[in-house]
């Protein structure tokens, strides 16, 4: 399979840089590239006095993203857009043309992922591509 698009959906946990680890490697230098996209749920958003000191670490963390790209001569795009993150992941998915989907989980399992839901499990039910979904890695 030929993976000329690949969205890489990002809330920099630690599961979701593992995805975008895992993109850098599946990524054909030259003739991919990778969309980092985060998304803002409105619904979830808590005060704006945090969102300045949040907004500088995800811009320094973009930078260092952009630099394992970029070393490995893989074209990288962001996007930040706000809304319902399924819906938006699915959404972007489609407009851009994406090949594949890799996205990190938080590795929630049981009653936890029941109550609490799964994003990647609602994207790969309703995305037209491939979903490849990257649990956080285990601490040694």
């Amino acid at each position: 399979m030929k993976l000329n698009t690949i969205l890489c959906p990002v809330d920099y946990s630690s599961g979701s840089e593992h995805a975008i680890e895992v993109a850098s490697r599946i990524a054909n230098p030259t003739h991919s590239r990778v969309i980092i996209l985060t998304v803002a749920d409105p619904a979830k958003e808590d005060n704006e006095a945090s969102s300045m000191a949040e907004l500088f670490a995800k811009n320094a963390r973009a930078k260092v993203v952009d630099q394992i790209f970029t070393d490995k001569g893989i074209a990288v795009e962001h996007l930040n857009l706000r809304g319902n993150p399924t819906e938006v992941i699915v959404s972007v998915a489609a407009s851009k043309h994406a090949d594949a989907i890799v996205m990190g989980t938080h590795g929630r399992t049981g009653w936890t992922k029941v109550f609490m839901g799964s994003v990647a499990q609602e994207v790969m039910k309703n995305a037209h591509c491939p979903v490849i979904t990257v649990r956080p890695k285990l601490e040694s």
